[in-house]
């Protein structure tokens, strides 16, 4: 309550602090088909935005390039997948779980498996939008957190061919081209991308093939069709990188043989479609509807173990399917009347998980809870079927109270039913049978959620804005027949920020913002024991912070953008806190007090900042520094891990306005920091918990790319 009186307050004094100012006609730019860019004046939300200029002189190699420009967002990225997490919320989760941001590519949502997306290849983005705070009332419960919204590159007008091709560091190779072609009743791209490396790290060769293709029929002056297919086909040997344990990362980075990857020989096949129809009835009148069809085929084997009891894993014991579809249609109307813009929504979808394991090699595992061995045959099995359908309504109305005040409500309704087919296929040595076992259920959830904001215009270059909104989290159906008490978890965030012009052309924008999360969905005997489905409210948290970006006039000579984030993130309270492994005198699971602690892998601040220096009129030089502090790597905070900075360089020789060369180096002082870390049992079975016990993916260091751009 104290948070909105606050918002309220701050807002009522700038009303009578500040002179009348024409805003002109108001339009509602939210939308879940299309990535609209937003209006400074009257969006209530912090939203940042990167252009196809930007993402081309930042040269990414992956999603995290891009997205660590942006205040707030972290990315964990593993070749092909990427987990990625905005304030730090979730964080305290890294396997399997949901991270409440949702990730729409030209309005298809990208289904997620585990909080981790596939597929994304950097070459064809052409814009991404990043809204901060709950997006859930546009999105629902994949938005608690926020929305990354990823426009791919789009026909340009006249016709022209774009290649490209460069070669890097252990092995890494990218070969790209697209053409395109507009007239007056089409306009069609197709970009088609091949890239490889054989990775750094132990057993960490990849390739994506993917290729793409944009086409839009003119109807008449005001509606168009377009049609967009995407297929991405990928290989990862192993998703790993990781090694245990502080000592072998600081010896042994690439990891080795006796250390096998989780799982090995990942193929992924990643098919989006859709077709979107738009229509303009007058000047401020607009409907979209889109369609769409994504389906994502995965397949993997894992689960390494010591089939020869010479303490060294040898075998991978089970091959993995995990098949994701999912399809629906979503519809928005807009339109402004005087001084109220609106907007209507619908959404109707269906998700569809098969993820099917067999034993492929028998082994027997130890269970750190029971204390025993569990044997496993060939031929075991397990079929997990479930959906979820969507339907749900959302909408937006903006209402210019004064010239300089607008007032913004968000609203949705979700209608979320879920169910659940699981067969299990085992085999009973006790009485030499194999015996299945079917279990089914169903869930329906409802949920209400909302945006309420404003924003005022101190002056011609300084708004004033800020919003309390609202997310959620439903149990799944197998949790919920294990509690039938459990809740679903609730996020409200608080925000409010300025954003405008500054001397000198540069552009800021600073926010500070408030998250609570109620009611964490988590195991209740310890968050990753494997051995448990007893599933509990386990407590609360609380993701506070600053932001600030600020950029320089890009056409100058010299420019620049900052980026920086203050994060506190610490549970506000915690259920006892269980570490597999770790038993106290009598054997039995010790218990830990978290209450207060620091969500793991949330470092207080991070800073990046990109200069660019055109120093000669062919000549341009990019310079990228990127710095975060340390962090604890679980939620027992007895682990930190040092923080760390990385300086990346470019350097660009536009020959002329079709040929461009360029030379990049990332990591230019060689640090080898640590990349990411996962602390969640005692892996060297010491007794007790400590940096020797974590999983931790080092950087390569320096890595060197070149390459050449042609457009004729």
């Amino acid at each position: 309550m104290r948070n909105r009186i606050f918002l309220s307050a701050v807002l009522a004094c700038s009303l009578v602090a500040a002179e009348e100012m024409e805003l002109g006609t108001i339009y509602v730019e939210s939308s879940t088909i299309e990535g609209i860019a937003p209006d400074a004046r009257t969006e209530a939300s912090t939203v940042n935005d990167i252009n196809e200029t930007t993402i081309e002189e930042i040269d990414p190699k992956n999603i995290n390039d891009i997205l660590q420009t942006i205040p707030g967002v972290t990315a964990d990225v593993r070749s092909d997948s990427v987990e990625i997490h905005i304030r730090g919320v979730n964080q305290q989760e890294f396997m399997w779980e949901d991270t409440g941001v949702a990730v729409v590519i030209d309005g298809v949502p990208v289904m997620q498996d585990g909080g981790k997306v596939r597929g994304i290849n950097v070459d064809e983005i052409e814009s991404i939008k990043v809204i901060k705070g709950s997006a859930a009332y546009l999105y629902g419960a994949d938005a608690s957190a926020g929305a990354i919204i990823i426009t791919t590159k789009k026909p340009k007008a006249g016709s022209g061919i774009d290649l490209g091709a460069e070669g890097g560091s252990y092995g890494y190779q990218n070969y790209r081209a697209r053409a395109y072609k507009s007239s007056d009743r089409y306009a069609v791209n197709i970009f088609a991308n091949y890239k490889k490396e054989d990775g750094y790290w132990y057993q960490t060769s990849n390739y994506m093939k993917t290729g793409n293709g944009k086409f839009t029929y003119y109807i008449d002056e005001s509606s168009d069709l377009t049609f967009n297919v995407a297929v991405t086909k990928g290989y990862e040997e192993t998703t790993r990188g990781g090694v245990t344990g502080i000592t072998e990362a600081r010896e042994n980075p690439k990891g080795n043989d006796e250390d096998l990857a989780w799982g090995k020989d990942y193929y992924s096949d990643i098919y989006r479609y859709s077709l979107t129809y738009n229509k303009d009835f007058s000047d401020t009148a607009n409907l979209q509807v889109i369609g769409y069809y994504y389906k994502d085929l995965y397949n993997y084997k894992s689960s390494p173990q010591d089939t020869n009891h010479d303490d060294i894993e040898d075998t991978y014991t089970r091959d993995n399917d995990d098949d994701i579809k999912q399809y629906g249609v979503k519809s928005e109307f807009r339109d402004s009347i005087g001084d109220f813009a609106y907007m209507l929504g619908l959404d109707i979808g269906r998700r569809e998980y098969d993820k099917y394991r067999e034993t492929i090699a028998q082994y027997s595992s130890y269970s750190w809870w029971t204390h025993s061995y569990e044997t496993y045959y060939v031929g075991e099995s397990s079929l997990d079927q479930s959906t979820e359908d969507i339907y749900a309504v959302y909408g937006e109305g903006k209402y210019q109270v004064t010239d300089r005040f607008t007032a913004v409500l968000n609203l949705r309704y979700d209608y979320n039913k879920y169910s659940v087919d699981v067969l299990d296929h085992e085999y009973d040595d006790k009485n030499d049978q194999w015996i299945d076992t079917r279990t089914t259920g169903s869930e329906e959830f409802r949920n209400l959620t909302y945006r309420v904001g404003a924003t005022y215009e101190l002056s011609e270059n300084h708004i004033l804005y800020g919003n309390v909104a609202t997310g959620f989290r439903n149990p799944s159906v197998t949790q919920k027949a294990d509690n039938p008490d459990l809740d679903k978890e609730t996020y409200i965030t608080y925000e409010i920020g300025l954003r405008g012009n500054l001397a000198y052309g540069l552009r800021y924008q600073a926010s500070a913002f408030l998250t609570n999360t109620k009611d964490i969905i988590a195991r209740s005997d310890g968050t990753y024991n494997w051995d448990s489905d007893n599933f509990a409210n386990v407590g609360d948290a609380r993701n506070q912070g600053i932001e600030l970006s600020l950029k320089s006039d890009r056409s100058k000579e010299l420019s620049f953008s900052l980026a920086y984030t203050y994060l506190n993130a610490y549970y506000t309270s915690h259920d006892p806190f269980y570490i597999q492994g770790i038993t106290d005198a009598n054997g039995n699971p010790l218990s830990y007090d978290v209450t207060g602690n620091k969500l793991p892998r949330v470092p207080h601040h991070m800073i990046d900042l990109i200069v660019n220096y055109r120093f000669l009129p062919k000549w341009n030089l990019m310079t990228e520094l990127y710095a975060q502090s340390r962090y604890y790597a679980d939620e027992t905070n007895l682990v930190s891990m040092p923080g760390y900075g990385k300086v990346n360089l470019r350097l660009d020789y536009n020959l002329n306005k079709n040929l461009n060369f360029y030379l990049k180096v990332d990591n230019v002082l060689d640090k080898q920091y640590f990349r990411t870390v996962y602390l969640f049992k005692d892996s060297n079975r010491d007794g007790r918990l400590d940096a020797e016990d974590a999983t931790i993916t080092v950087d390569p260091g320096r890595v060197f790319y070149a390459g050449f751009n042609y457009k004729f």
